[in-house]
């Protein structure tokens, strides 16, 4: 079906979710709150913040159309851009200068609704766990799903006796599996942050290799912020999560986040009446979970994350390992896009047979290797437990890869373009952006670096404000959005709080 009628399978739907830290023109991060011209954190569609006041993520809209999406997301920075007076838009992942005390990392405000302060309490209680600097690491999420019209025909085509919700979380199953087996080429070809300025280093232990007095880097690495640095938790890694069916993965993330860590709980509740955490669990709440790829759906009120799973299976996937591009105004670029939607139609092509705890060890082993030498050229991988060079591997990958980039060019000649840029990279080094980043810094300190593009983008993002009013009039809603918010709230916080993790639990 896929080679025959290719039209199925480009029509998509794909949003991104762009995070990135708010910049002083000196390279510091900005301590100033979330300006208020850009709308309410709390109920701003497209512009809000993740966890600090400082780190912007903006979101798109669902999107058929590639440059459409991009358009979208250029015009949501502009706007902000255009509203920050003389900060930036920091253009990587790892952070511009932080403060000496991370304690001046500035949580995300989000109101004095109990909604709101939930919001800004997690993200407290994410400080405690795992530090403010980590989680001044931005990224950028690509969401993907196939239309309706594509599951309905294959469903046919298959006679399925599954339903058709089922068979779609089966099938976008069958993607997570494949992901995770090949996920080490995205970050070969992606990974975009092997340097980080000294200050995100301040009271961590590291093995990087100092490039000046200011800057730090992986000399084989390719991303900084996925590896020991960057999202890891020790407690996450006991939950060993299952991606073999739906219903085994939301049982086993919702004990998760029932369950007491003992670090967790030494850290307390409370320090007198100030409020730490949620609560003491391995995860406050599902979305704590680090994960390069999530299956999702769509949360209506009242519901968590995993609980909207639970109710209606998957409707899309998240993929979150993708390091900010620092040589796109966006992120990430047209070429990666479309490169993301042909790897993830071969993970569903694939055969993709249920996996062990033992392949998920190969699968992360693979992974951890890339992070941390991908830019070698002796890299080994192990495919079933054997070894293979990962240069080998990615041809063969790239091999497989050639009758899906046929099928889809004759519909679309892009997929093509991008196909053979990325190929070119298996052999020239010097496309890689992780590669490409340390030949550029030119003795320079990596913030300086930042500054660089980031000031170069500013200027562009004067020539991109076509939604300026629309956007203008969305932060004035916002802010009366929230105001309904916080007159509806008739408990106290902690009676919400009760009442809420009431509510989300899960009746298997």
């Amino acid at each position: 079906m896929f080679l025959q009628e290719p039209e199925l399978a480009i029509h998509i739907r794909q949003g991104l979710e762009r995070e990135a830290l708010r910049s002083l023109p000196s390279g510091m991060t900005s301590q100033v709150s979330h300006p208020s011209e850009l709308g309410s954190k709390l109920t701003h569609a497209h512009i809000t913040t993740d966890y600090a006041e400082n780190l912007l993520e903006f979101i798109t809209a669902v999107h058929h159309n590639t440059s459409g999406l991009l358009d979208e997301l250029l015009s949501l920075q502009s706007f902000t851009q255009k509203n920050i007076g003389n900060e930036l838009i920091w253009p990587t992942s790892m952070p511009c200068a932080l403060p000496v005390d991370e304690g001046n990392i500035p949580l995300a405000y989000y109101g004095e609704s109990n909604v709101g302060k939930l919001k800004t309490l997690y993200r407290k209680g994410l400080g405690h766990r795992y530090g403010r600097q980590m989680q001044s690491i931005a990224g950028v999420h690509y969401n993907f799903s196939l239309t309706d019209s594509f599951w309905e025909h294959k469903h046919e085509q298959e006679k399925s006796l599954l339903s058709l919700a089922d068979y779609k979380s089966e099938n976008y199953f069958s993607i997570i599996r494949n992901f995770h087996k090949y996920k080490w080429i995205l970050m070969y070809l992606f990974g975009a942050s092997p340097l980080v300025d000294k200050s995100f280093l301040t009271g961590r232990e590291h093995k990087l290799e100092k490039l000046n007095d200011h800057t730090y880097f992986s000399p084989e690495g390719t991303s900084l912020r996925m590896g020991g640095l960057g999202y890891t938790s020790q407690a996450q890694e006991s939950i060993g999560i299952c991606y073999n069916q739906l219903d085994t993965y939301i049982k086993t993330l919702e004990e998760a986040r029932l369950q007491s860590f003992p670090e967790y709980e030494s850290l307390g509740l409370k320090s007198g009446s100030e409020l730490l955490q949620l609560n003491t669990n391995i995860l406050q709440i599902d979305n704590e979970f680090y994960s390069t790829i999530r299956p999702k759906n769509i949360a209506l009120t009242r519901e968590s994350a995993l609980m909207a799973l639970h109710h209606r299976g998957i409707e899309y996937i998240e993929i979150r390992l993708l390091d900010l591009d620092p040589y796109s105004i966006t992120g990430i670029g047209k070429e990666q896009i479309y490169f993301l939607h042909l790897f993830l139609l071969h993970c569903l092509i694939e055969e993709s047979p249920k996996i062990s705890n033992e392949d998920c060890s190969e699968f992360d082993s693979n992974f951890k290797k890339v992070v941390t030498h991908g830019r070698a050229k002796t890299v080994q991988l192990s495919n079933k437990g054997q070894s293979i060079s990962m240069h080998d591997w990615m041809e063969n990958l790239f091999d497989s890869l050639s009758p899906l980039v046929d099928s889809l060019s004759t519909v679309d000649p892009y997929y093509k373009v991008a196909f053979d840029f990325q190929r070119r990279k298996i052999t020239n080094l010097d496309l890689l952006p992780s590669q490409k980043m340390i030949n550029d810094m030119h003795g320079k300190k990596f913030v300086d670096y930042g500054l660089n593009l980031s000031s170069n983008y500013k200027n562009q993002y004067q020539e991109c404000l076509s939604a300026f009013e629309k956007l203008k009039d969305m932060a004035k809603e916002s802010f009366e959005a929230q105001k309904i918010i916080e007159g509806n709230d008739k408990l106290s916080f902690e009676d919400f709080l009760v009442e809420y993790f009431e509510n989300i639990k899960i009746k298997f």
